[in-house]
């Protein structure tokens, strides 16, 4: 899932998942108890963080008035208005804040939705059964058994098809520097 790095009270920077189909991008922008509103903007200003998908996969774009003097990674977007994300983009908005885009997923558990073909789990070779305990690698994609019985994905230190770390509790790979 996509997150954001957003400052928090403290000044550090947080990890937001972005679940929702659209964000006021002021409003995400606004640092935590800064006390301002991010309340109706003039004609022009306005900046959205939007959703959509390509095949299975989740993308995020940012669609901007001419006039709201957003950037990504430092350029303007009054030119063309809209930006499609990638992975650590920078999203500012002049005299409001910025925020790091990131579409790193951390490995999690879950139950296998299954698909719309045969699933070989990564390590064993087996196939993945719907509604199985596995996690899917954040580095590749490939699926892996995780369960008492077949500890597949946590076996080994690393995914069997790229160098991402199998530990559950392994955190972010990137995170923005102040």
């Amino acid at each position: 899932m996509s997150h954001l790095w957003l400052r928090d009270a403290e000044q550090k920077r947080v990890a937001h998942s972005i679940c929702a189909a659209s964000y006021d991008l002021r409003a995400l922008l606004l640092p935590e108890g800064s006390g301002s509103s991010a309340g109706p903007l003039e004609s022009g200003l306005a900046a959205r963080m939007v959703s959509f998908r390509v095949g299975n996969a989740e993308r995020w774009a940012v669609v901007a008035g001419l006039d709201s003097q957003t950037r990504v990674n430092g350029i303007p977007l009054s030119a063309i208005g809209m930006r499609v994300l990638a992975d650590r983009d920078e999203l500012s908005l002049t005299d409001v804040g910025s925020a790091y885009y990131s579409a790193e997923d951390l490995a999690e558990v879950v139950a296998f939705a299954g698909a719309d073909r045969v699933i070989l789990c990564g390590r064993c070779r087996q196939k993945v059964e719907p509604g199985s305990p596995a996690v899917k690698c954040p580095g590749c994609g490939t699926w892996y058994h995780e369960h008492s019985e077949l500890r597949c994905f946590t076996y080994h230190p690393t995914c069997a098809f790229c160098p991402q770390s199998t530990a559950l509790d392994a955190g972010f790979s990137w995170v923005p520097e102040d």
